[in-house]
């Protein structure tokens, strides 16, 4: 790994999304669990979270997959994966080959 790789606008936007999916289950969770325990309160979160990120992260993806070329596509997720085959340009790494 390279001393100097700094997280991308991409990666910045991907964690942003995530915290907001977390925020909005945990929310649904409570809201919807409400007179239950605390633990199914929290298994009803996290069922909340797990919905959420396949259908906002992983859908995406599958529908890029299958209709058209990931690489071609200007979407958050086709970004991080052209930004994660991209090979890195530091010092050691180009010594390297």
């Amino acid at each position: 790994m390279c001393a100097g790789r700094e997280l991308g606008s991409a990666a910045g936007g991907s964690l942003l999304l995530c915290a907001a999916l977390l925020a909005v289950s945990c929310a649904l969770g409570l809201r919807l669990g409400r007179g239950r325990g605390a633990r199914d309160r929290g298994a009803l979160a996290w069922l909340c979270f797990d919905a959420l990120v396949h259908f906002a992260l992983e859908g995406p993806f599958v529908y890029l997959s299958l209709v058209g070329n990931v690489t071609d596509s200007d979407a958050l997720i086709a970004s991080l994966c052209i930004s994660y085959r991209s090979p890195c340009a530091c010092v050691n790494c180009m010594a390297g080959g």
